[in-house]
C-alpha cells in the first residue's frame, strides 16, 4: 500500500491546520481540558491542557470537562480520567471509527500511524525530563491531535533551544507527565484500528523522543502498551539523493523542512510545529522513496529493543 496515496487524500487538513495552531502549549484549534485531579494528602491541583480525544466508556465516575473551540463553535465533551487497572480492560474496547474512505480513497492500513514530537529540560534521555508533547494521527479528521506543555518539576536551562521557560510549565495548572499519561492512552485507544498496532513516528526517534518517552512511562510505573510500534525518519532519510547526485549532508528535520521548502508557521523546536514539519517530511519521504505502510512496520521497533541495548546517559 502507498504511503503517498493516503497523504493525497487527507493533507489538505494538515495544510489547513498551519497558522491556526498556537505556538503556546494551548493549541487553538483544541480541546482545553479542565479537571482537578486528587494527589498526595487528598489534596486537589487543577490540570489544564490541550488536547483532542474521544471517551470510550460512559460509566467512568471521573472526568475532563471540555470545551472545543472550532469555527466560533463550542462543543462540550468529556473524557475519562484513566486508572492504571483500566488500561487492560480498555484494550479489549471497541474505540473511535475511523472512517474507512479519505476523499475517495479507501483506506485499509496495517497500522495507526502517529506522528509525535517532544521538548525536553536537556539531552540526557534518563535523567532529563519531557516539558511539551504534541502528536498527529495521519489519519486526520476529528479529534486527531493533542499538544500540551509539561511540568517536569524542576528549573529548565535550556529554554533558548525551545523558548519554554520554568515560569511556563512549573506551575499548578500544568499537568506533570504521570499525570498526563492517562490522557495519552485514552486518546491512542480512541484512533486505534481494531487489531491493529500503533505506530509512533519520529525524527531521530530512536535517540531521542522514544527513549524520553521510555523512561517518562518508567518512572510513572506505568508499562507502555505492547501493540506500540516506532519508526524513526532519521535513517530512512538519509537514503535521499539532492540534485548534485549526492546523498544529502545533513538531514536534520530543519534541513529537510529546506531541501523540501516546507513553509515555517510559528516558531521551531516546539513539539506541534515539529509535528507538522515531519508530517510533510514524511509526505515527501514517502513519494520520493516509493515508501508503503508495511515497509514501514518492517523498520520498526519496540521499547524493548532499546532496553536490551546501550543504554542512555
Amino acid at each position: 500500500m502507498s504511503l503517498y496515496s493516503i497523504f493525497c487524500g487527507n493533507f489538505h487538513q494538515l495544510r489547513n491546520s498551519i497558522g491556526s495552531c498556537s505556538s503556546t502549549g494551548l493549541l487553538k484549534c483544541g480541546l482545553i481540558y479542565r479537571t482537578v485531579l486528587q494527589n498526595r494528602g487528598n489534596k486537589t491541583r487543577p490540570i489544564s491542557t490541550t488536547i483532542l480525544a474521544r471517551s470510550t466508556r460512559k460509566e467512568s465516575k471521573q472526568s475532563f470537562k471540555t470545551s472545543r473551540h472550532l469555527h466560533s463553535e463550542s462543543v462540550e465533551s468529556s473524557v475519562e480520567v484513566l486508572k492504571q487497572s483500566d488500561l487492560e480492560h480498555l484494550k479489549s474496547l471497541q474505540c473511535y471509527n475511523i472512517p474507512q474512505k479519505v476523499s475517495g480513497v479507501k483506506t485499509d492500513w496495517p497500522a495507526t500511524i502517529l506522528v509525535f514530537d517532544i521538548e525536553t529540560t536537556g539531552f540526557s534521555r534518563r535523567y532529563e525530563r519531557i516539558i511539551e508533547f504534541a502528536v498527529r494521527d495521519l489519519m486526520g479528521g476529528k479529534n486527531s491531535t493533542i499538544q500540551t506543555l509539561i511540568n517536569p518539576e524542576r528549573e529548565i536551562k535550556n529554554a533558548y533551544v525551545h523558548g519554554i521557560s520554568s515560569s511556563m510549565v512549573c506551575k499548578p495548572d500544568i499537568p506533570r507527565f504521570r499525570e498526563f499519561i492517562p490522557i495519552l492512552l485514552q486518546y491512542v485507544l480512541s484512533r486505534q484500528m481494531a487489531d491493529k498496532p500503533v505506530l509512533w513516528v519520529a525524527h531521530n526517534g530512536r535517540s531521542f523522543d522514544v527513549p524520553f518517552l521510555m523512561y517518562e512511562f518508567q518512572r510513572s510505573k506505568i508499562e507502555m502498551p505492547g501493540d506500540w510500534l516506532f519508526v524513526d525518519t532519521l535513517p530512512i532519510a538519509r537514503q535521499l539523493i539532492g540534485s548534485d547526485g549526492q546523498k544529502l549532508k545533513s538531514v536534520s528535520l530543519d534541513n529537510l523542512r529546506e531541501h523540501y521548502k516546507i513553509p515555517l508557521a510559528g516558531s521551531a523546536h516546539r513539539a506541534m510545529q515539529d509535528v507538522i514539519t515531519l508530517c510533510y517530511v514524511l509526505q515527501k519521504l514517502a513519494f520520493e522513496l516509493k515508501l508503503t505502510v508495511p515497509q514501514l512496520l518492517e523498520r520498526s521497533f519496540r521499547v524493548s529493543d532499546l532496553a536490551t541495548s546501550r543504554p542512555g546517559k
